[in-house]
């Protein structure tokens, strides 16, 4: 064999070596869809507001594992498969405890505890639990950011005393928060948290820390179909708008969700909420059985494309619907 043959014969080897390995890192379908839903807010530009934006959301996000589940769990996968679903607004339900002689804010739905795992002697899910997941991911993937809705969820806590715990963790790393009470910017808080309070600012903090003020009036009444939303002040310039009627059977609660898909109000000025989760119009509640079709129901919704739709706010938030969502943010 001449040199020269050896030489072509050699280059050729190699050429199908490289082709094997870049075969081999080659993306999946599935693995691009993966790549896409945790770094879907890379290509918002940094000047739209989040209020402006379509966001998947989860209600009563800390329930995969929850005493009684049966009545009061309201999601299947953990606070980290969440955020890599593309969810990123979560719902925070807090109760303080005492603990060796230390106040703990610790996660529930009503009066049903929520838990790190399915057994019955599992210790119960901290919000230090949750913060460490939302820090890992936020540290992994820059480009996003994560609202945090926190809301006392035990009438009977000193809503001071729920506050005065929550800042004490927040102080411990308060660069990665965004505190303010005024709808940021995407540019002003990737990498970040943003937090968003259902409690008045009982500490007096002011506006540049007390975060988003997400107050309304319960909407637990079945309320004329014909606008199923209330409106309240986030401060003096921008409003809140939200859709929760939690005791509508799933007919009503399908028409309340899509007249707000259709007519929107999400806007600069507007942060608009769509939860679609229902306990239904009877004693006991079966999140899991509504959410059933109401979820086949949003997949089959036709999202437009450009669309502003606000946080749309789920029970067993699957991956397709996140996608769904946040894919209306791009043309």
């Amino acid at each position: 064999m001449t040199d020269i043959k050896r030489r072509l014969l050699a280059c050729a080897l190699l050429m199908c070596m490289m082709v094997c390995v870049f075969a081999g890192l080659a993306a999946t379908p599935a693995e691009a869809a993966d790549v896409r839903a945790v770094n879907w807010m890379e290509n918002i530009p940094d000047e739209t507001k989040l209020s402006s934006m379509s966001i998947p959301g989860t209600h009563d996000s800390c329930t995969q594992n929850v005493d009684m589940r049966y009545i009061f769990q309201c999601q299947d996968a953990s606070i980290a498969t969440q955020l890599k679903y593309g969810y990123r607004y979560l719902d925070m339900r807090l109760v303080l405890e005492k603990r060796s002689g230390q106040e703990t804010l610790v996660l529930k739905h009503n009066i049903a505890r929520c838990k790190i795992s399915d057994s019955p002697f599992s210790r119960t899910l901290t919000l230090a639990d949750v913060l460490k997941d939302v820090y890992t991911f936020l540290d992994e993937h820059p480009s996003e950011t994560v609202i945090l809705c926190m809301k006392a969820e035990n009438s009977k806590d000193d809503v001071a005393a729920v506050q005065k715990a929550l800042y004490a963790m927040i102080d411990q790393a308060s660069e990665r928060w965004y505190l303010k009470n005024e709808i940021p910017t995407m540019g002003a808080v990737r990498g970040k948290i943003v937090l968003a309070t259902r409690f008045d600012d009982k500490l007096q903090v002011g506006s540049d820390h007390c975060g988003l003020y997400f107050g309304w009036t319960d909407q637990g009444d079945r309320a004329v179909l014909t606008d199923p939303t209330a409106e309240s002040a986030i401060n003096g310039r921008e409003t809140l708008c939200v859709q929760d009627r939690y005791n509508y059977d799933v007919g009503d609660k399908i028409t309340a969700i899509r007249t707000c898909l259709d007519s929107s109000r999400a806007a600069d000025d507007t942060f608009f909420l769509n939860f679609t989760s229902t306990s239904g119009s009877g004693a006991v509640g079966h999140p899991k059985g509504y959410a059933k079709d109401i979820n086949l129901d949003l997949y089959a919704y036709e999202w437009e494309a450009g669309k502003a739709y606000g946080v749309v706010i789920v029970d067993f938030g699957p991956k397709k619907i996140a996608e769904k969502i946040y894919g209306t943010n791009f043309q």
